[in-house]
């Protein structure tokens, strides 16, 4: 089993691999130190990825960091990477998970995509495809087929926005969002105003039940993400970085 292409990031260079992931892990624990367990967590996704051990201390490093620096250099390397398209669906699809996404939040996702040089228009496109696609059920393995862009009826309006459109169907996507959208869209969104990521093993019943330790991983991860998008820790972090 290519572990490293079932999480949707085979087909990008390791430093764009490494960037994407230390930019999760920075924005889960945006407000203090990661744990030792998440650490742990962290160290198993990185492994499935099929990072070097040195890529996989950069991963751990921005989730100790409670500077924000490491964020930032992941983010300027993603600004020239089709991974930057994927990070921003993966955010604005954790801040609809419970069906609470804020003008606030939205303004916090707009400040990163601004920095990633995703233009306004195409951050409205990449919005308006997280909503259709959390109210069509699909399952996580149809949004990694090739022609599903189109099967949206949103191809369109991704080519007249000036995507890169020999790139952008495994860009739109890194390895979370086919798992979100395609579990939040089966669950109708988890029971509407509950977290559908709790803190243990959030993503192992989306995954199908298996408390591996990869769907611990991410579990652990998306549990963090949500968890700084509702303290307003995110928030802040983006602030104090991208002014």
């Amino acid at each position: 089993m290519e572990t490293n292409k079932d999480l949707g990031l085979a087909a990008y260079p390791e430093q764009e691999k490494t960037a994407y992931l230390a930019a999760l892990a920075a924005l889960a624990t945006s407000d203090r130190e990661a744990s030792n367990e998440e650490l742990e967590h962290l160290r198993q996704i990185s492994n499935e990825a099929g990072l070097s051990e040195q890529n996989q201390e950069e991963i751990i490093e921005a989730a100790r960091d409670v500077s924000g620096q490491n964020l930032k250099d992941s983010l300027d390397v993603l600004k020239v990477s089709d991974l930057r398209y994927g990070l921003i669906t993966d955010l604005i699809a954790i801040a609809q998970a419970d069906d609470s996404y804020t003008a606030q939040e939205k303004n916090n996702i707009e400040k990163v995509s601004r920095y990633l040089n995703i233009n306004n228009n195409q951050f409205s496109i990449l919005d308006q495809f997280v909503k259709k696609a959390v109210e069509e059920e699909r399952t996580p393995e149809e949004y990694r087929k090739p022609n599903f862009l189109s099967s949206t009826g949103m191809q369109d309006k991704f080519s007249n926005a000036g995507f890169d459109m020999r790139a952008i169907g495994r860009g739109i996507f890194g390895f979370l969002g086919p798992i979100l959208l395609g579990s939040l869209a089966s669950r109708s969104l988890g029971r509407r105003g509950s977290n559908p990521f709790p803190n243990q093993g959030g993503l192992g019943g989306m995954l199908g039940g298996n408390q591996t330790g990869m769907s611990r991983g991410l579990g652990s991860m998306l549990s963090g993400l949500s968890r700084s998008r509702n303290n307003g820790s995110m928030g802040e972090l983006l602030g104090r970085l991208l002014r």
